[in-house]
């Protein structure tokens, strides 16, 4: 596909075959998204890939923590405790569509909770990989880590590959620096699940409702 229904077709995955990515085909997507602009050319970002057996042992150690109801410490927040009044829309929007979608009730705890934990089973996703930023980035160092990542995810749909971003698993950072070796002098940002899609998985028909661009431009 080209570039523009490339990211028009765009979507967050949480359904994958088995199959593994190879290492070439990350370096491949990781070398295309190294062309992203960065302050000065400072290339702040980093991955730390796990691939087959090794997301298995992340998932494991993530599902672990979950179910032991080992509290959050992520190195940074991700929202403000009182989101602006669009955006709160939108992701609320957001929740109840995707729950519809899924058949989970309003009311459903053990679904609900159950739905929480798929981002620690990284959606069955064969490859892992976390995003890092040196500890002392401010948040000009985060738009420059953002244009990576949305570069990455291009570059795998390039390949035939789907992926969703996941704060949520950040927010387990100790066990992700003891599982893929992430250096105390880094944050993490997010975590990628990417693999092969399930096209046959009912959860990959789901689709957000975006803005139009002309809610989002405001003209001179």
């Amino acid at each position: 596909m080209d570039t523009l229904e490339l990211l028009r077709t765009r979507y967050s995955c949480r359904a994958f075959l088995p199959q593994v990515p190879s290492r070439e085909q990350v370096l491949v997507a990781v070398e295309a998204a190294g062309r992203a602009p960065s302050s000065k050319n400072g290339q702040p970002w980093k991955l730390h890939v796990a691939l087959g057996e090794a997301a298995d042992r992340v998932r494991t150690a993530l599902t672990a923590a979950f179910d032991a109801g080992e509290p959050n410490a992520p190195d940074y927040r991700y929202s403000p405790a009182e989101l602006p009044a669009d955006q709160k829309d939108r992701a609320r929007a957001c929740g109840f569509a995707l729950f519809e979608h899924k058949g989970i009730g309003r009311d459903d705890k053990p679904a609900r909770r159950a739905h929480d934990r798929e981002n620690f089973e990284l959606f069955g996703a064969p490859a892992f990989a976390v995003l890092t930023l040196p500890s002392v980035s401010e948040k000009g160092g985060f738009l420059d880590g953002g244009l990576f990542l949305g570069a990455f995810l291009a570059a795998l749909r390039a390949q035939g590959m789907e992926s969703t971003t996941m704060y949520s698993v950040a927010t387990y950072p100790s066990v992700l620096r003891r599982e893929l070796s992430i250096p105390e002098d880094r944050i993490v940002v997010c975590g990628i699940s990417f693999g092969t899609p399930d096209l046959t998985a009912h959860v990959n028909a789901f689709r957000t409702v975006r803005e139009t661009p002309e809610s989002l431009v405001t003209w001179a």
